[in-house]
């Protein structure tokens, strides 16, 4: 049923929009749209309350006696939303698990990340596994399959059918010894994702008691990049790094338009990754062609320094024609288009994290001059520099 929302006229005076987070915090991407929201909430002015439990934890019963003007909710029992409904004021569904939401993870732009990082190293196989079957996973698995699909590869899809997410060693035995006989299966070497950091810790454990080298046979990528988590992995695990903090300061900034009665952006507003932290399960360069390897290998440690063509041929010592018809084959690209993709990837990282002008990032990187930096990266990208950069900033 459509609610009928109660819209409310811009603040004057000393009122102050007031807002209710039902949001987690058990783990860092929950409290990295907290931070988000927060930093937008404190910008305008408004004042909030909050009420932090997770997805499955049924909302207080005070909720429904609460006066403010609006809510952002992250949470999949229907009962939260049929009673946010009956009390007729604006919300906003953020990374809703079990629903769609109005501010989400581009799941799309989470498949061609983790399927571009496999292919730079020069995967041909893949796989995903998830420890349950629920919307979110389920979406996440079709964002990988899609991204392989998109390559002309097939993805293997090993998908607990249960809707909890549960410990591998709490399987059933002939669950686990099903999930050990896929692993071994598997072409190698193989990139594999998992749904989420903590469901790559049971490859992992799986990998080491089975005698499967990471990252030799498989390579393993998780999601989230909770680092704490990750660090403690063996071997440490490599992760996707989700733009958190950036959704929800637009889950907040999406609020306020519904209060005040705004025009509102096209629904769902979807956030791609920002990368790929890389930590020793995915340290490896899959093909087999020793030539390719050391040509990979090369632009990788020297894109930061002007690395050139001709300097990548001299040093694998094979004719140009041979060394390019051979990783055109394995990677699908010349050698100057990975010169290209590798430096403007280090681009992107400064622009990322560091204050760093983008005159002299690209003086840095090698560039013959700042207007061919910024025509390749718009060109590649879509946006400039500074909007790239802008657009993890939130002043």
């Amino acid at each position: 049923m459509q609610k009928k929302l109660s819209i409310r006229p811009l603040e004057s005076g000393n009122q102050k929009i007031r807002v209710l987070l039902l949001l987690g915090t058990s783990h860092g991407y929950g409290r990295l749209l907290i931070d988000g929201i927060a930093q937008h909430l404190y910008e305008c002015g408004c004042e909030a309350d909050f009420d932090f439990r997770g997805h499955l934890e049924a909302i207080p019963s005070w909720i429904q006696d609460w006066h403010g003007d609006g809510i952002i909710v992250r949470h999949h029992l229907p009962e939260t939303f049929d009673l946010l409904n009956r009390m007729a004021i604006p919300y906003v569904k953020l990374n809703c698990p079990e629903m769609p939401s109005d501010v989400d993870v581009d799941e799309d732009g989470v498949g061609e990340t983790a399927i571009s990082y496999f292919q730079e190293r020069g995967f041909e196989h893949f796989a995903y596994f998830a420890q349950c079957n629920q919307y979110w996973t389920r979406r996440r698995r079709n964002g990988i399959v899609e991204a392989v699909r998109r390559i002309g590869r097939q993805c293997s899809v090993f998908v607990k059918e249960s809707a909890m997410t549960m410990p591998v060693c709490v399987w059933p035995q002939r669950e686990q010894d099903e999930l050990v006989d896929w692993l071994q299966s598997l072409p190698k070497p193989v990139g594999l994702v998992t749904a989420y950091d903590m469901h790559a810790k049971q490859i992992l454990e799986l990998c080491q008691a089975h005698g499967i080298m990471v990252p030799d046979q498989i390579a393993v990528l998780g999601i989230n990049n909770e680092k704490w988590f990750c660090r403690m992995q063996t071997p440490p695990l490599s992760s996707i790094i989700q733009n958190g903090k950036r959704t929800g300061y637009e889950a907040s900034r999406l609020l306020l338009k519904m209060i005040r009665g705004e025009p509102l952006p096209k629904l769902p507003i979807l956030f791609p990754p920002i990368g790929v932290e890389t930590r020793k399960s995915t340290d490896l360069i899959a093909t087999q062609d020793e030539d390719v390897a050391a040509a990979i290998k090369l632009i990788r440690n020297g894109s930061d320094i002007g690395l050139t063509v001709e300097e990548v041929v001299d040093s694998v010592g094979l004719s140009r024609r041979t060394l390019e018809r051979k990783f055109k084959k394995q990677c699908g690209r010349t050698l100057g288009e990975e010169i290209i993709r590798h430096r403007i990837e280090l681009a992107k990282d400064l622009l990322r994290t560091s204050d760093m002008p983008v005159g002299n990032i690209s003086i840095r990187l090698g560039f013959c001059s700042h207007s061919y930096f910024v025509h390749l990266f718009r060109d590649r990208t879509g946006i400039t520099p500074t909007d790239y950069r802008n657009s993890f900033k939130m002043n």
